[in-house]
């Protein structure tokens, strides 16, 4: 959806006065708009008139700079330059079928580019916090345990993401979509509203202090969780190599739970993805 900055007019000065009082008005007009005119004055504001709920409005910005050829007074309406914020809601994102692996409220819940979550708008009813991460009870009490094992092993854990509402993944997208510039950029590193993992209350972003993303993939936490994280039920859900399947990059940050029995046999058998050990599809949208 294109959004439109805002025109600037100069007010048409009118008076009942005898023309000599004019004069005085005319002159403060030239002067503030030489003003504006030789300091150069960039306008930014948020428009957000006719914005569909869920979005980010545009930045419309104005510009008047000098030297111009063109009168200031003659600016006209252009259009943002910004990326165009995507409009996601329940209704109008197309989901899959149901299958043996499409319930929210199961530890074998399989979300994908392919596969959201129904209804898109879920949220677990199971939610606590432990360890600064937010999950169902059952993955909270896992990471809990596996929290408290890295911090004895020398390798604490810090959480950065984890339990992500249906609204708030629609702030978490279009933020993306404005700093990549397209919606199919944004789609490589987060998933649309709706179709994210972090909407189950399984998954979570982990970090070794301050060092979180691409950082983390080199700390002495990552590799503690490479050999360790299915013993707690965990898995790595975007490995590298593995992008075609998942459909997004890899993300060595982003654990997700799945209990003990599964995430040991998928290490043992040497299969990387949930959409490979249990066949479902995958891929982009």
């Amino acid at each position: 959806m294109v959004r439109h900055s805002i025109i600037l007019h100069m007010p048409h000065i009118h008076s009942h006065a005898p023309g000599p009082r004019r004069a005085p008005l005319l002159i403060v007009s030239v002067v503030v708009a030489m003003v504006a005119i030789f300091a150069g004055t960039l306008v930014a504001l948020r428009v957000g008139i006719g914005a569909p709920r869920g979005t980010v409005p545009a930045l419309a910005i104005i510009t008047i700079k000098s030297p111009s050829t063109t009168p200031f007074w003659q600016a006209i309406t252009k259009p943002a330059d910004q990326a165009a914020i995507l409009d996601v809601t329940p209704s109008t994102i197309p989901c899959d079928t149901p299958n043996a692996h499409s319930d929210p409220r199961q530890i074998n819940v399989v979300i994908n580019k392919k596969h959201c979550l129904s209804p898109r708008s879920f949220a677990p009813s199971d939610l606590v916090t432990i360890g600064g991460a937010t999950l169902t009870s059952a993955a909270a009490s896992a990471f809990g345990k596996m929290a408290d094992a890295a911090a004895a092993a020398g390798v604490p854990l810090s959480v950065t993401s984890s339990y992500r509402s249906y609204q708030s993944q629609v702030s978490t997208y279009n933020t993306w979509v404005a700093q990549n510039g397209s919606a199919d950029a944004a789609d490589k590193v987060s998933a649309r509203p709706g179709y994210s993992e972090h909407q189950t209350g399984l998954a979570l972003d982990l970090a070794a202090g301050s060092c979180g993303l691409e950082c983390f993939t080199t700390t002495a936490q990552s590799a503690w969780l490479i050999t360790h994280a299915a013993d707690y039920g965990f898995i790595n859900r975007y490995p590298r190599g593995a992008e075609a399947i998942t459909g997004y990059s890899p993300e060595p940050w982003h654990y997700r739970y799945v209990g003990v029995a599964v995430a040991q046999d998928m290490t043992a058998r040497g299969i990387p993805t949930l959409e490979q050990y249990w066949n479902i599809t995958g891929g982009d949208y």
